[in-house]
């Protein structure tokens, strides 16, 4: 007699999905600035720990960057510093968009709190995993 081995599917690794904090979608402009460059990109989620946006600009991992928006309906400027801890790359298979995950590394308490009334408004985004 032979046994089937039942096993639940591993939790999706990928580094977009592996997070501490509830995603929010969020569509607002953003500027970043790295020691050498500025750019400018659109947001597409946000928690308080980090955000998403959409840029062609190239960046690395570990790339150290200065974040300057305005959440939707807010009127508070929120400057934050961040790293870059994960790139999607540009894939014309796909119609997702290019652009780096942001964790905030420095994120004053007041600006947190912004973030956090801002998220309680939302839904957070759930993914399938593959």
């Amino acid at each position: 007699m032979t046994t089937a081995r039942i096993t639940s599917p591993e939790p999706d690794q990928r580094p977009e999905n592996r997070r501490a904090c509830d995603r929010f979608d969020a569509e607002f402009e953003i500027t970043a600035q790295s020691e050498n460059n500025f750019y400018r990109g659109l947001s597409e989620n946000i928690s308080v720990g980090g955000l998403f946006f959409e840029t062609y600009e190239l960046h690395r991992l570990g790339d150290v960057l200065t974040l300057r928006f305005t959440l939707p309906g807010t009127l508070t400027p929120i400057e934050a510093q961040g790293v870059v801890r994960w790139i999607r790359a540009p894939n014309p298979m796909s119609d997702t968009p290019q652009g780096i995950g942001v964790q905030f590394t420095e994120l004053a308490p007041d600006s947190r709190r912004v973030i956090e009334r801002f998220t309680r408004k939302r839904d957070p985004l759930f993914y399938e995993s593959d």
